[in-house]
């Protein structure tokens, strides 16, 4: 088995025939002369949609620039549209093409946040003129997951399912690049899927706490848009939902749609707030809270009458994050949640022992400091 990658291109090559795969599907290698591409258009959500590619306008010719996460996020999304609904021979072919590239760029803006000669095929010969000029050749895919555990220390679960699945993607990326592929388009898109659910949890869990601010504020405009697109692909929705569903069955109480794909999972507790199937960042919850008010609960921000928008600041945290009637996944409706603190109450009442505002939680009609200092008004 040979392999060789350079700095520019980051490619890596086994030159070796894939084995064949036997399950049902048609073959990668029937690809029609013309394909319909699906394509969901991004639409104004919160935070608006950035495109990837970087145009500076100056003096001369024009520079397209390209960052190795913004590209690395870029390909991701190129993914999410191959794998979109009913994906064609054609779509699968791309979506192994730049998903492969996917893992390649981002497990390489890891290791680089380590340090950048991890990144080198060859650690022990890298100089740091070689790598400012890009001239150097670099590590594979599994040569990038295998340093990230035993260097960096990151739990990435290698030994096992993330390991078969990357090894198919590398051969059949392999296969496709220099060879041609024939194998059940089921199984390609399946591998697909696990993938990119684990590309999901390592940009989340890995790549994005190391950023500085400014490179958290793009990575999640760009997670946004992938985020987007995950609800069209149907196996990764089956998927996902097989592994996350244990650990929402707790939380049906605190949990909503969550209006970036659509999907039932963002918990809304005020400690670990987030979209367990797309991994969509919360921010300061002002993005999600409108996001839900908009296109879950299909109402516009502000009432045409003039009177209480439906995204209010909360009278806890003081954020601009209330949603009034929101509904769990339990089946209750909320009065009031808030998606930033995680407040959630009936209705504004009145104190029956002070007559002072208070939030009504359960029916009560006395206030907590009340509750506390005369017991019998609980009963």
């Amino acid at each position: 088995m040979t392999e060789h990658g350079d700095a520019s291109t980051g490619n890596r090559t086994e030159g070796h025939q894939p084995d064949p795969i036997e399950a049902q599907g048609g073959p990668m290698s029937e690809v029609p002369a013309q394909s319909t591409m699906r394509r969901k258009t991004p639409t104004a959500m919160g935070t608006p949609k950035k495109r990837f590619v970087r145009i500076k306008r100056k003096r001369g010719p024009v520079e397209l620039a390209f960052q190795p996460i913004e590209n690395g996020m870029d390909y991701l999304l190129s993914v999410t549209r191959h794998l979109a609904d009913e994906p064609t021979p054609r779509d699968l072919k791309y979506a192994v093409l730049h998903l492969h590239s996917a893992v390649e760029v981002l497990l390489k803006a890891r290791l680089m946040q380590e340090h950048w000669a991890l990144v080198f095929e060859k650690p022990e010969s890298a100089t740091r003129e070689k790598y400012e000029e890009a001239e150097f050749k670099s590590c594979g895919v599994v040569d990038a997951l295998e340093r990230l555990e035993r260097i960096a220390g990151l739990d990435l679960g290698y030994r096992g399912r993330v390991e078969q699945q990357v090894g198919k993607l590398v051969k059949w990326r392999n296969a496709l690049q220099h060879f041609g592929l024939t194998a059940p388009a089921l199984a390609v898109e399946k591998v697909a899927v696990n993938i990119l659910d684990f590309l999901l949890e390592f940009v989340q869990n890995h790549l994005r706490p190391a950023l500085e601010r400014s490179g958290r504020v793009a990575l999640d405009d760009e997670m946004a848009a992938v985020s987007d697109g995950l609800g069209e692909i149907r196996k990764l929705v089956t998927y996902r939902w097989s592994r996350i569903r244990p650990g929402l069955d707790s939380l049906l109480d605190k949990t909503v749609t969550c209006g970036m794909c659509d999907q039932a999972a963002l918990v809304i507790n005020g400690i670990d707030s987030a979209c367990r199937f797309c991994q969509f960042p919360l921010g300061d919850g002002e993005d999600a809270a409108m996001l839900y008010a908009e296109f879950v609960l299909n109402r516009p921000l502000f009432d045409e009458r003039d009177v209480e928008p439906v995204v209010d600041e909360c009278p806890e945290c003081s954020a601009n994050t209330l949603v009034q009637g929101a509904r769990m996944t339990s089946g209750r409706t909320a009065g009031y949640l808030c998606f930033q603190c995680g407040l959630d109450f009936d209705e504004w009442g009145m104190c029956g022992d002070c007559h002072v505002p208070m939030l009504v939680v359960g029916g009560s009609s006395f206030c907590a400091a009340c509750i506390e200092n005369r017991p019998e008004c609980s009963q």
